[in-house]
C-alpha cells in the first residue's frame, strides 16, 4: 500500500511548550496536547542505547541487522552528508509489536483545501499524530461528520526536529533496506532544516534528500555493482511516474472544483475524475513501471482529497531540489546551505530556489 511510504515530520518539539500554552490559553487542544505528551514521553523514557540492545541479543537476527543498518545510515547522513543528528538514532524503543502511533489528515470534499491545526513553535500543520487508536477514531469520525475527507495511516517514524533524541522505533525495522535507509536520512533532514508553517516545503525537501542520500549510501554500503543503487533509482523513477499522474489528477480536480457548481455537484462530479486517473494508471502508467506490483494500490485510488493532498505534501517539485544539488556539483554542504537559505526566505521557498538556479546559470549565484 502506498501509505507505508508516507511519514510524518512530527511537531512534538512543541510538546513541553504546547502544554503550558494550551493550559494558559484554556484552548480546546489541551486534551490532545496532553495525550501526545503522554505518548511521546512514555516512549522516549523507555528507549535504550542501541549498543546495549544489540549486546543483550534479544532481537531476532533479522531485526538486529536492520538496527545495525539504521546506525550505519545515520553515520553516513552525519559524516558524509552533514545532517544534524545529535544523539538521535543511538537509542532503540521497542513497542513489543504494538503500533507506534497513527497520523490523521483531513480536507474539504469540494475543494483541494486541507484542514489545519496550529501549535506553538512548529506553527500550522495539516496533520495530527495520535498514540491512542480510540482517540484517533473519535476525532476522525468528528471530522467526517463535519463533511471532510479523512486519511489515516500507521506511523513508524517521526522527527522531533532536534529537541529530543529520537530513537529507532521497532516498527521501523519492518521496512526493507531501501525504505529504512531513506527514512533515517529523511527524518534527520528535519533535524537540520525546518521552515515553520510550510509542511510541503519541509516534507518535499526531506523526500528528495532522503531518496538521494539513500542511493549514495547504498552505493557505499554495498557497492555500485551490487545492484542496490540501480534498484533505488528504478524505484524512485516509478515513484516519479506515479507523482506525474497525481499532478495531472490534482490539476483536473482543481479545474472541476473551480466551476460554479454547488458543493453536492462538485463532490458528485469528482468521482469521474478519480476514475479516469485509475484507468490512466492501469492502462498506461503501471505497465511501464519497473516494479508494477509495488504500486498496484493506485488501481484502486480513493476519491479522497485528504489522501491526494497528503501525497502532494511529500512530493512537490522534487526536481528543483535535484537541480540545486546538481548545480553545486553534488556537494551536500553547499546544497544544504542553499536549501537552508530558501527555508529562511520571506517569500515562496520554491521560487527562491528557482531564482537561485537562474542566477547560478547566469553566473551570479546568491545575488
Amino acid at each position: 500500500m502506498a501509505r507505508k511510504w508516507i511519514r510524518v515530520a512530527a511537531w512534538s518539539r512543541a510538546l513541553s511548550f504546547g502544554v503550558m500554552w494550551c493550559c494558559l490559553a484554556g484552548c480546546d487542544g489541551v486534551e490532545y496536547v496532553l495525550h501526545v505528551a503522554d505518548g511521546h514521553f512514555g516512549a522516549q523514557g523507555a528507549a535504550e542505547p542501541i549498543v546495549d540492545v544489540l549486546a543483550a541479543g534479544r532481537l531476532s537476527e533479522k531485526d538486529a541487522e536492520q538496527l545495525r543498518l539504521a546506525v550505519r545510515a545515520r553515520t553516513f547522513a552525519v559524516e558524509q552528508m552533514g545532517l544534524s543528528a545529535g544523539a538521535s538514532y543511538t537509542t532503540f524503543f521497542d513497542t513489543s509489536g504494538a503500533p507506534l502511533a497513527w497520523n490523521l489528515s483531513a480536507a474539504r470534499q469540494d475543494a483541494l483545501v486541507p484542514y489545519t491545526w496550529a501549535f506553538p513553535i512548529v506553527g500550522t500543520v495539516p496533520y495530527l499524530a495520535f498514540y491512542d487508536d480510540g482517540y484517533l477514531r473519535r476525532i476522525e469520525h468528528q471530522m467526517q461528520a463535519q463533511g471532510y475527507d479523512t486519511y489515516t495511516y500507521e506511523l513508524d517514524a517521526y522527527s522531533t526536529l532536534g529537541l529530543f533524541d529520537d530513537p529507532v522505533r521497532s516498527p521501523m525495522l519492518r521496512r526493507g533496506t531501501l525504505s529504512l535507509t531513506e527514512t533515517i536520512i529523511h527524518e534527520l533532514l528535519h533535524n537540520t532544516i525546518w521552515r515553520a508553517n510550510d509542511t510541503t516545503f519541509n516534507e518535499s525537501l526531506a523526500t528528495f534528500v532522503g531518496r538521494q542520500g539513500a542511493i549514495e549510501f547504498l552505493a557505499v554500503e554495498f557497492g555500485e555493482a551490487s545492484g542496490w543503487p540501480d534498484v533505488a533509482r528504478q524505484f524512485y523513477a516509478d515513484s516519479d511516474a506515479i507523482n506525474g499522474l497525481l499532478v495531472d489528477l490534482y490539476n483536473a480536480l482543481a479545474v472541476h472544483y473551480a466551476q460554479p457548481l454547488s458543493r453536492a455537484e462538485k463532490i458528485a462530479g469528482r468521482e469521474a475524475i478519480y476514475a479516469a486517473a485509475r484507468e490512466q494508471f492501469i492502462q498506461h502508467v503501471q505497465p511501464a513501471l519497473h516494479f508494477p506490483d509495488s504500486f498496484a494500490f493506485y488501481a484502486a485510488l480513493p476519491a479522497n482529497n485528504a489522501w491526494l493532498l497528503g501525497n502532494q505534501r511529500y512530493n512537490y517539485d522534487l526536481t528543483v531540489f535535484a537541480e540545486v544539488y546538481a548545480a553545486v556539483g553534488q556537494n551536500w554542504a553547499a546544497a544544504l546551505d542553499v536549501y537552508r537559505t530558501a527555508a529562511l526566505a520571506a517569500g515562496d521557498p520554491f521560487e527562491h530556489l528557482r531564482q537561485w538556479l537562474a542566477d547560478s546559470q547566469a553566473g551570479n549565484p546568491g545575488s
